[in-house]
């Protein structure tokens, strides 16, 4: 038999097998009483009998015959089947279904991917012959890890959770079968499973793309339904973590070859699924989680979706530019030099690989991606037209602005050293004398356009913030601005947040000045002061925009919704908040008595910063201004009579004209 023929045959046998397996699942999912349960026990034994005895067969030449083998799976059969014997006579006196469904749960766990194992070890032998078996008998832990991340692993895995999801299908609820399904699609493009070049860098680009479309997915419906069954949400929380260190796995393989992460993530994600699908009333079990009312739920929620675009972006880089290419361009130092040598080494290098990852290309394409879809969601429902006119200037802006240019057309930032969002501190490197006049030029457009259009021109449009804050999803999470105490602080602006804001914002600025001189000093060559290598105000971008925003971020239900104005961090969002209120922008109502009659008051509920004063303000004045409002709209879209307009310089001039004319 040639090679092709026996990769044929052992393909089939393979495709049996998973489809065996995939309706064994199904039967214990559905199973009713002790019969159902036994036969269920005895297609687990007698698949794993015959697996085990030819393992036994191939790994250990000469040690058994055919026909040994033979009766050797037969003996493991009756030994395998002792304990399903023994609980199916327990199930004939006792009338514990809790008990029983837990054990049935256990053993199908556990014999699915034993025999999934076992089964790839096998034809990995057969199909590999001494090569793998070397490799088996050289490092017994390698060459299991290398038979899990391998073709013969991943791929009846997913053709097993493909076919009993489908066996399934009107069992589970709409969400149910989303997730489930993703996870199977995300097996099957499992980047180790073929030694192939063009099938890892197609695959790992696939499933991080799944990925995506699934976080989108749980985004879009968390923010629809509000509140989840409690299975449901430890399921979400357990799956996210498995994606994290799945996505990490990923990662270590471009960069060492080591399938052990990644290979663990297989086995994580397999067991996760088995909880769900062997029973097929988990998943719509348990008390109702309102995310919106659980913190530490929406936090873990958050941070487990970060975790695993962190790594997506890190393996997209990898693919991308090359393994080689990336680790040059980290920045990163030797961990050494005694006690206080390894924690500051160790230090930067956790920040400079954080950052350094967070404010690449391909993380920023695919927040972009991700973020983006839910605006586009938000503008489909948003009915005001300016702002869904500004809605999609502020993706386009992203676009271009934050991706294209710095990441793809200039190659040296510090030849336009205000792209990005960070308005240029350090994004270019040191402070050459060079780049003082276009950062002081930037301030001043900035200043000019917040004075005829407010600060709305940056913090609802250009900057990359309103991105990631105005999608449905994330805008939702502005309920969060009542429901915490710190949150509760920044954003009503009462004592404490004034304080806060004051401290960090002065904090802040003084940051950038002292490590903006030592820079320059620097560049003069007066000082020769570095933080292993790498200039000071280069070092404090990397930490205020690569790592304190993404930390603001994951911290929104305790920090509330747009936390960068809140707290005074943005630089650049201070200095236009401070402009704006010398300029035309404010809020106005075509109708103050409207106001009055309103017994909702439902703009300043709808505003995510936190200017609860605005029916006040409309029915007395018939406007609102104040340097924090950032001119989101979320206000007018929530007002019921569409009373509210926003009034900037093209009002101003129009006005000033009709005066002139009459």
């Amino acid at each position: 038999m040639s090679h092709f023929d026996l990769e044929m045959v052992l393909i089939l046998i393979m495709l049996a097998m998973a489809l065996t397996m995939g309706y064994t699942i199904k039967l214990a999912s559905s199973s009713q009483n002790i019969l159902q349960r036994l036969f269920v026990y005895i297609i687990l034994a007698m698949m794993n009998s015959m697996l085990l005895a030819p393992f036994i067969y191939l790994a250990f030449p000469g040690l058994i015959s055919i026909d040994r083998a033979v009766e050797l799976a037969l003996l493991i059969m009756v030994v395998e089947l002792s304990p399903f014997l023994i609980s199916f006579m327990n199930s004939l006196f006792k009338d514990s279904e809790v008990s029983h469904r837990r054990f049935l749960l256990i053993f199908l766990a556990f014999f699915v991917i034993f025999d999934e194992i076992l089964m790839s070890l096998d034809f990995n032998i057969i199909s590999s012959g001494t090569h793998y078996l070397s490799i088996l008998e050289g490092n017994p832990v390698r060459g299991i890890f290398l038979s899990v991340s391998s073709y013969w692993f991943v791929f009846p895995m997913s053709v097993e959770m493909f076919f009993s999801i489908f066996l399934m299908r009107r069992i589970f609820s709409k969400a149910s079968m989303v997730i489930l399904s993703t996870q199977a699609a995300i097996m099957l493009f499992a980047p180790t499973a073929i030694d192939n070049g063009i099938w890892g860098y197609a695959a790992v680009f696939i499933s991080g793309s799944i990925m995506t479309g699934f976080f989108v997915y749980l985004f879009e419906h968390l923010y629809r339904v509000q509140g989840i069954k409690g299975r449901m949400a430890d399921y979400i929380i357990f799956l996210l973590l498995v994606y994290t260190i799945m996505m990490c796995g990923v990662f270590l393989w471009q960069l060492y070859s080591s399938y052990i992460v990644f290979s663990g993530s297989m086995v994580l994600d397999m067991l996760v699924y088995l909880r769900a699908a062997a029973d097929s009333g988990y998943l719509n079990s348990g008390k109702k989680v309102y995310w919106l009312a659980s913190r530490n739920w929406s936090f873990i929620f958050l941070a487990l979706v970060f975790s695993a675009e962190f790594f997506m972006g890190a393996a997209f880089d990898a693919q991308y530019y090359g393994v080689n290419t990336l680790v040059s361009t980290l920045g990163l130092v030797s961990i050494g030099g005694g006690i206080a040598g390894v924690f500051s080494s160790g230090i930067y290098d956790f920040f400079r690989l954080f950052a350094d990852i967070s404010l690449s290309a391909w993380f920023l394409i695919m927040m972009g991606i991700e973020m983006g879809s839910l605006v586009v969601f938000k503008i489909r429902r948003t009915r005001d037209l300016e702002t869904k006119i500004r809605l999609s200037l502020m993706l386009l802006a992203y676009a271009v602005y934050s991706i294209v240019i710095p990441s793809f057309i200039v190659s040296d930032s510090s030849v336009i050293p205000f792209v990005g969002w960070t308005m240029g501190i350090g994004s270019g490197g040191g402070l050459a004398p060079d780049l003082i006049i276009p950062m002081v030029l930037t301030y001043l457009i900035s200043g000019i356009l917040s004075l005829m259009f407010g600060s709305r021109q940056l913090c609802s449009t250009f900057c990359t913030a309103p991105v990631m804050y105005q999608g449905t999803f994330y805008d939702s999470m502005k309920g969060f601005n009542k429901s915490s105490g710190k949150a509760k602080s920044l954003t009503m602006n009462d004592r404490t947040g004034r304080i806060t804001y004051r401290i960090v914002s002065s904090t802040v600025y003084a940051m950038i000045v002292i490590t903006g001189v030592i820079s320059w000093l620097n560049y003069r060559h007066y000082l020769d002061l570095t933080i292993y290598g790498t200039d000071p105000e280069y070092m404090l971008y990397l930490f205020l925009y690569g790592f304190l925003w993404y930390a603001v971020f994951i911290t929104m239900p305790y920090v509330g919704s747009y936390g960068c104005i809140n707290t005074g961090y943005c630089h650049w969002g201070n200095w236009n908040r401070f402009i704006s209120k010398f300029g035309v922008f404010r809020l106005k109502v075509r109708d103050p008595v409207q106001c009055v009659n309103c017994k909702t008051k439902d703009c300043t509920l709808a505003c995510p910063v936190g200017n609860y004063g605005q029916a006040g303000a409309f029915i007395s004045k018939g406007e609102y201004k104040d340097s924090r409002c950032i001119g989101i709209g979320d206000c007018v879209n929530a007002c019921p009579y569409e009373n509210i307009f926003y009034y900037d310089i093209r009002h101003f001039i129009r006005e000033r004209l009709k005066k002139e004319s009459s």
